[in-house]
């Protein structure tokens, strides 16, 4: 399978409840994966990555995350470039969250060792505002 088919697939299983997405992402990713977004501190390691989406439910509840993708590109290193709009939604249909991204994904051995999402953040640190304790959404660490 390309690394562009496995991205594909990646994006497509993101669409499961949040409540599902921890087994997804530990079939996708590497064990010492890393995961960024614009302006804010990296994930390391797949338990990291686990942690911030389980921790994106506090802020957002048990949501549906739609990547449409509008262009996808593997380069001949085999790094997988997208452009997607993002759009998250309640489990009822009503949408709660869209983001234009430019994402970047670097695999090894038919996983992601490494996803970063270029995107203004404004809507997302809207919602983060709501947080108790939004400096543990940013560290990881409650």
């Amino acid at each position: 399978m390309s690394n562009e088919a496995v991205v594909r697939e990646f994006l497509k299983g993101m669409e499961k409840p949040l409540s599902e997405v921890p087994d997804h992402l530990r079939k996708f990713f590497t064990e010492d994966a890393t995961w960024g977004n614009t302006g804010f501190p990296p994930c390391v390691g797949i338990d990291d990555i686990v942690a911030k989406h389980e921790m994106s439910g506090e802020v957002f509840g048990n949501y549906r995350l739609t990547a449409e993708v509008l262009h996808i590109a593997e380069g001949s290193d085999g790094v997988v470039f997208t452009e997607r709009v993002d759009v998250g939604r309640t489990l009822e249909g009503d949408e709660i969250l869209t983001v234009p991204v430019a994402g970047v994904f670097e695999l090894r051995d038919g996983k992601i060792s490494r996803w970063v999402d270029y995107f203004d953040p404004r809507g997302l640190l809207e919602n983060l505002a709501k947080l108790p304790d939004v400096e543990a959404y940013f560290t990881g660490k409650k």
